[in-house]
């Protein structure tokens, strides 16, 4: 990876991975939310455990009343599951099946959260039905969600967001925070010391494939295409930036199909 890519990518990732707070604090999110508390914190599934650290910590900070995981069993779980067995330093057998409970694991056994603060969706499978879900079991136990905080991982930040957007009402909050924002060196290598993120060329092929699918064109899942998302206004850089990418290093759209 030469310079040029990596500028590249690091255009399509800033797209991406939304943060509406660039730093969390109590005077930002009521400037964001009119509340300097959220109803609920909400962390999608993925395979990367900073999704579940940072809503345990924005927790533990006072910033959530609620904390909610969403996740049900999928091709990378198990990717999760040697992570979080590795930060548990517990045996992986040990570890429960679905990501939601998985999260669920850090959350109890890490920052010591009380079961009864933690509602999980079990059963999930991709961002529409974590939000589904999420919503269907805050009206069975009767909990207020006016104004939530969204983790996801930073990739599927933007994604996730508007999905949410077509599944709360026009009078809720969602505030997204990214856990991290990723950013390349020129030689491809993340500058981010967070452990357990991505491997190998996933990071590369989940940019270019969030990217394909926001694109309200015939292969997306706009309007024009797929019919799964509402129109989504991908910046020319990035379109550019895609398209750079694609030109010099096809071997990354793997997720673009």
């Amino acid at each position: 990876m030469n310079k040029e890519i990596s500028d590249a990518f690091n255009c399509i990732i800033e797209f991406l991975a939304v943060r509406d707070i660039a730093q969390m604090s109590k005077d930002a999110l009521k400037q964001a939310c009119g509340a300097s508390v959220t109803d609920v914190i909400i962390a999608l599934g993925s395979d990367l455990p900073v999704v579940a650290e940072t809503a345990c910590e924005l927790y533990k900070a006072g910033y959530g009343e609620k904390l909610m995981f969403c996740g049900g069993i999928g091709h990378s779980t198990i990717n999760l599951k040697k992570k979080v067995a590795k930060i548990l330093n517990v045996d992986i057998d040990r570890l429960p099946e679905s990501e939601a409970e998985i999260y669920a694991c850090l959350a109890k056994d890490k920052y010591q959260i009380e079961s009864s603060s933690i509602f999980m969706d079990k059963t999930s499978t991709n961002t529409s039905e974590n939000i589904k879900n999420a919503i269907q079991i805050f009206n069975d136990h009767t909990i207020k969600h006016q104004n939530v905080i969204l983790i996801q991982d930073p990739i599927l930040q933007k994604r996730s967001y508007v999905t949410a957007l077509d599944l709360f009402n026009n009078s809720q909050k969602i505030i997204n925070y990214a856990p991290i924002i990723p950013k390349l060196n020129p030689d491809g290598t993340l500058q981010n010391d967070t452990p357990y993120l991505w491997e190998g060329k996933r990071l590369y092929e989940l940019a270019l494939g969030e990217v394909y699918r926001l694109r309200d064109d015939e292969n997306g899942y706009g309007p024009n295409g797929k019919g799964f998302l509402r129109h989504v206004d991908v910046p020319e850089e990035v379109n550019r930036s895609f398209e750079i990418i694609a030109d010099k290093m096809p071997e990354y759209l793997a997720r673009c199909q």
